[in-house]
């Protein structure tokens, strides 16, 4: 579904020969007929392109993403462990695209068509390349609807603002697995790319940085007092090696707690 007022959009181009409806590939500006071979240039000015992004990962490969997710630098200790996973549901995203041809080159530019249940979503990229016709998934999979209208859309892409205009426009499904965790009673969402695997989230159980600002700033103390007190370069140094061990191993106690 698209906004009210918005243009049609479609995968599919008709031959003015025969009639035949060709499959419409991303960027594709010549193509011949499937039906009677006739060579067709594709004006794509005043066209909406109507695309998807091939879902890669099943449920149990978007459940390893998440975990790793969980195990790693961002996030509280053992989260993969004490995290209890409550649903994990597939979800088709749209986002508008936008071709432009500039003298540098070919750039894209990409907006939600959509209101974003977490900001990372308006920075997904969309690999051009890998779009293909769009096609419903099946009814297992929630489609989210178009909401935000297409000239929004191009204001938030400052190109667009002047008066370059984009050498194609499109709206693309993007696949994407939901997911609702709890963590010591709190919920949290988090969304996983079932076409790269990256998970996005805005609120998550983060590693607290106060014991990391505690270590650094008794190890400037110890060192500034040495540097103040001891005169003799040798014995300096010495304090400064028994002083930087313990700190070292302070530290990775503390990496491995947080």
């Amino acid at each position: 579904m698209q906004p009210a007022g918005a243009p049609a959009v479609t995968n599919r181009l008709t031959c003015p020969q025969c009639g035949g409806e060709n499959a419409l590939g991303s960027g594709e500006r010549l193509l011949a007929c499937a039906f009677c071979g006739a060579a067709l240039f594709v004006d794509r000015s005043g066209l909406v392109s109507h695309y998807r992004l091939p879902r890669l990962l099943d449920r149990e490969r978007a459940a390893e993403a998440l975990r790793r997710w969980m195990a790693g630098n961002e996030t509280v200790k053992d989260l993969d462990r004490k995290a209890a996973v409550e649903e994990l549901v597939p979800v088709s995203f749209p986002m508008w695209f936008f071709r432009m041809r500039l003298e540098s080159g070919e750039d894209v530019a990409v907006e939600p068509a959509a209101p974003t249940p977490v900001p990372q979503l308006a920075d997904l990229d969309v690999p051009a390349g890998k779009l293909e016709p769009y096609a419903p998934e099946g009814g297992h999979v929630e489609e989210v609807a178009a909401g935000v209208p297409l000239a929004t859309a191009r204001g938030w892409v400052p190109r667009l603002r002047g008066e370059i205009e984009p050498s194609e426009t499109a709206l693309v499904h993007v696949p994407l697995w939901r997911c609702r965790y709890r963590f010591r009673e709190q919920p949290y969402l988090a969304f996983v790319d079932g076409s790269t695997g990256a998970v996005l989230a805005s609120v998550f159980p983060a590693k607290s940085e106060s014991p990391y600002y505690l270590v650094a700033g008794l190890g400037l103390l110890l060192f500034l007092g040495e540097g103040l007190l001891i005169s003799n370069l040798l014995l300096k140094a010495a304090a400064y090696l028994a002083t930087a061990v313990p700190l070292a191993l302070v530290a990775w106690l503390v990496a491995r707690k947080v």
